[in-house]
């Protein structure tokens, strides 16, 4: 019998030993989901910045960041182009 209750103690054990990892596996996960959730925010508030920051210095030729503003600019031309390219497009059919 003493062999039966030690191998009942030992799956017991076990048991217990897996139940915690899985309760520790969920902790993390649910911890790396906040953090992924707090990026997530910060990167939205680096472009709400960013687009602020453009704003107000796409005009300047003094701004630490003209040469960024001039990129954004062009892309913004590229895109205006590329759009009446499809209008157009549309409007043949």
């Amino acid at each position: 019998m003493a062999f039966i209750n030690k191998i009942g103690q030992k799956i017991g054990s076990a048991a217990g030993a897996t139940a915690a990892k899985a309760k520790d596996l969920a902790e993390v996960t649910k911890l790396n989901s906040q953090v992924s959730d707090q990026e997530k925010q910060i990167q939205k508030l680096y472009a709400e910045i960013g687009e602020k920051i453009f704003a107000m210095d796409k005009e300047n030729p003094e701004s630490p960041v003209r040469d960024l503003c001039d990129q954004i600019l062009e892309a913004q031309h590229n895109i205006a182009e590329l759009k009446q390219k499809i209008e157009a497009i549309k409007n043949k059919e």
